[in-house]
């Protein structure tokens, strides 16, 4: 759970939450772990096939009491609302009582500061500010510092403090659900006070420095006062900048500050962006978002034009070296190897932000760990079986390839083949783009940016075809991006017309898991493939994904180095080079928690719809289930699970 982006209400950093940088994970992976696990398990099946077990005994979901995925038994989850004619989501009138009135004062005051607080947050959230009564913020940016971090975890604690003298049962059922989510939420971020330090703005593929150019390249112009924002944003970025590389001097200052290597990777991601003219990542999006707002005439685009190029040159070129200048002054400042755990309270910062990123069902990292345990053992078993049952997919595998490859015929395709499982997409319109070349090498196989809420048709997917995954899995690339993935689901909860609030609330686990889950879903929507094989690629992806989500906790939780993590792997590759081991260690200190965002929401998904089958046998019905969690849409899991459980228990009378 985050709120826009960083866990935090008032967005120090980015509003980073409109790029779903969806797949990373698919294919190779981003360390790149071969893809084909399913046929090294087929070379090792001639004996006995005793692995899956990573790190110990697995446990049941629910076998523990310290924490569990759902519940147990029949009730753990469940979503045929629509068959019962319930809506999950409560919606119904307003009771205007005091206390509705004190939670809609509380909750569009966090809507307004989350929003406001800086150009981009307020850009990319709203094309129509004065229309909803937002005023610009003072500062394009906002402030990075570690007193404004503490500021802020003061805030939420103030909120807490509010929403806990508002009686939740004198609220209406939709607000009901609105305080249940934001509770959660503040409860979760309150808990890392004193840990504000930890935070780190700076990654080498989903840090500020690498993903801000994207926004600005994707900044609309809607009237001349957006141009004008749009100049302001790259006239600040160096006192911006400034800001970030003193907040990493003060975590250099208390022993917090990343290594060397680290900071080179860093370094790496900052260099494509030190180009300048009209090889900038900025020149070429520039003059198709002059030409898209009516009005200007010739002399006025040449006007902007040269503007443009002169704040690259003195504004945007500079922040980036400034910054690269400043990193390199800090090699050497950083004093401990390996992940989050070496540090002195880096353990309990992880945990924190493991709980921050998923909003996981789990009540401890050590159960959510145990679950991962238990698919990658699920899911190696069934490929054990499907293989042993059919081995002619073996030499089929290597043949396999999707039936569709271009985009503008993958897109309408999804947008007809979903109809049979999911509700009907509410919007069909996108625009796909691509990656600039100079930065294939350090952005995402692919993302998706969320338009504003009030100008939802506008929905651009970005393909990088530099990338390996994307060339070999398109198709389901582009399930997870856009339909049933991030553009169908983010549709569709706009057009629920939530409450602002739920806006600046942002749940990774929930969007990530949500187009993880339906991307797996997508291998059987390929006209040509068989079940079966659709079955074993679906199952080859969720171990691929499982075991960067279990390195991830065992690296920054358990103190996992590259030794331990090459014989982990060697239990899924044949003879697996260190090289691949020490690219998975170092992604998993770049970005502590990333991949069980996807991971840990998948699993929940996966789980409830298991429980709600279970639960209703016959009478499971597919796409009203996935209405069930589409109506709810981002929230934290145990909220989710909460009202699967009524949904299920009236189903069954």
């Amino acid at each position: 759970m985050r709120i826009r982006g960083k866990g935090k209400i008032t967005v120090t950093w980015l509003l980073l939450a409109v790029l779903s940088a969806g797949v990373l994970f698919s294919g190779c992976g981003r360390a790149g772990l071969p893809y084909d696990i399913a046929g090294q398990i087929a070379e090792k099946i001639g004996g006995s096939v005793t692995r899956g077990r990573p790190g110990g005994e697995t446990a049941e979901r629910g076998d523990e009491g310290d924490g569990d995925q759902g519940t147990d038994g029949d009730s753990g989850s469940g979503g045929d609302d629509a068959e019962s004619g319930k809506d999950p989501t409560g919606k119904g009138k307003k009771k205007r009582t005091a206390d509705q009135e004190q939670f809609d004062a509380l909750a569009d005051e966090i809507f307004k500061d989350a929003v406001t607080s800086s150009l981009i947050n307020l850009h990319f959230t709203v094309t129509d500010p004065e229309g909803m009564g937002l005023s610009k913020p003072e500062e394009p940016y906002g402030e990075v510092s570690l007193a404004a971090l503490k500021e802020d975890t003061a805030t939420y604690q103030e909120a807490l403090d509010r929403l806990e003298q508002i009686k939740r049962s004198r609220l209406d059922p939709d607000s009901q659900l609105d305080y249940d989510i934001l509770r959660h939420c503040l409860e979760t971020e309150v808990s890392a006070a004193g840990l504000e330090a930890y935070a780190q703005p700076l990654a080498p593929t989903i840090g500020t420095q690498a993903q801000l150019p994207i926004l600005l390249a994707e900044y609309a112009f809607y009237t001349e006062e957006d141009i004008e924002d749009y100049f302001s944003l790259l006239s600040g970025l160096q006192a911006y900048y400034g800001q970030i590389l003193d907040f990493e001097r003060e975590k250099a200052d208390l022993g917090l500050m990343m290594t060397d290597e680290a900071i080179d990777r860093v370094l790496d991601s900052c260099r494509p962006y030190l180009a300048d003219g009209e090889s900038c990542v900025l020149a070429g999006t520039f003059a198709e978002r002059l030409d898209s707002l009516e009005g200007l005439t010739d002399q006025q685009k040449a006007a902007y034009t040269a503007r443009h190029a002169e704040l690259i040159s003195t504004a945007f070129v500079p922040a980036y070296e400034q910054l690269v200048q400043g990193l390199e002054a800090l090699k050497g400042t950083g004093r401990v190897e390996g992940g989050l755990c070496g540090y002195p309270e880096g353990r309990e910062y992880y945990r924190y932000l493991v709980y921050s990123s998923t909003a996981t069902s789990c009540k401890s990292v050590d159960t959510l760990q145990k679950s991962i345990e238990k698919r990658l053992k699920e899911d190696h078993q069934e490929i054990v079986r499907l293989l042993r049952a059919q081995p002619e997919l073996v030499d089929q595998l290597a043949d396999t390839s999707f039936a569709l490859t271009d985009p503008e015929e993958i897109l309408p395709y999804l947008q007809e083949a979903i109809r049979t499982d999911y509700p009907e997409p509410i919007c069909m319109d996108y625009s796909l783009h691509y990656v600039p070349e100079a930065l294939e090498e350090v952005l995402s196989p692919a993302f998706y940016l969320t338009p504003p809420i009030d100008h939802a048709a506008v929905n651009p997917i970005y393909i990088n075809q530099g990338s390996h995954a994307v060339k070999d899995q398109l198709f389901t690339t582009l399930a997870h991006e856009g339909y049933p993935g991030h553009l169908y689901q983010s549709s569709y909860f706009v057009s629920k017309d939530p409450a602002p609030i739920r806006h600046a609330l942002s749940f990774g686990a929930y969007t990530e898991g949500w187009a993880t889950y339906v991307e797996y879903d997508a291998y059987r929507l390929d006209p040509d493939m068989s079940p079966a094989m659709a079955q074993l690629l679906a199952l080859d992806s969720s171990i691929n994904l499982g075991i960067h989500a279990y390195i991830d906790i065992m690296v920054n939780d358990k103190g996992w180095k590259v030794p331990e993590i090459h014989d982990f792997i060697t239990d899924y590759y044949n003879d697996p080079d260190m090289v691949t081991s020490t690219a998975l260690y170092e992604a998993m200190i770049d970005n502590p928690a990333n991949y069980l965002e996807y991971h840990a929401g998948y699993l929940e998904f996966s789980d409830m719809r298991e429980r709600v089958q279970k639960a209703l046998g016959d009478r499971f019905q597919p796409i009203e289930f996935h209405r069930f969690l589409l109506d709810i849409g981002p929230a934290p899991f145990p909220v989710i699970r909460d009202r699967l459980e009524d949904q299920v228990r009236e189903q069954k009378r």
